[in-house]
């Protein structure tokens, strides 16, 4: 595994596998989705135009909700970054070139701000990373994201903003 942060990334056919799982399981929810609004990064791009294909949904593409950026440490193996960068369970590089807990944090909280004002209204599915949708519940619930359980891949959590 690598800080994959901003790469484009692909899914594995395991992974479009997961994603027209939880494709089919949003379509049996009796709920009349908006709109699906995802990261632009490709590998969420993609998962979000499995969901669309199967949801007859229109897809959004917005940068604020992408990964964590790891700076010219992205491709870096994690267990190496790891050893070298993470202090008591806290990412810390010593250079600034990454995004930090606080950053990713804050917009996280920018990015709930923006969807709860261009979609007030309205249900969606957000479609976006790991570590980015955990910092968005934490923001929400105002904890640190280390309270939000890890996400596995394609898995479906609702938040009422």
């Amino acid at each position: 595994m690598i800080l994959q942060g901003h790469l484009p990334g692909t899914l594995t056919d395991k992974g479009k596998e997961q994603v027209r799982n939880a494709a089919e399981h949003l379509a049996e929810k009796d709920v009349k989705f908006k709109c699906i609004v995802s990261s632009d990064l490709k590998r969420a791009m993609d998962s979000a135009n499995i969901i669309s294909e199967r949801l007859k949904l229109p897809v959004i593409p917005l940068k604020i909700l992408r990964e964590r950026d790891w700076g010219k440490y992205t491709g870096m193996p994690v267990s190496e970054a790891a050893d070298k960068y993470k202090k008591d369970g806290k990412w810390m590089f010593p250079d600034g070139d990454a995004e930090t807990e606080e950053d990713i944090y804050q917009r996280a909280g920018k990015a709930l701000q923006e969807l709860s004002e261009k979609f007030a209204n309205d249900t969606i599915i957000v479609v976006t990373h790991g570590q980015f949708a955990r910092n968005m519940i934490a923001n929400h619930f105002e904890c640190n994201y280390h309270e939000v359980t890890s996400f596995v891949n394609a898995e479906i959590r609702m938040l009422n903003l």
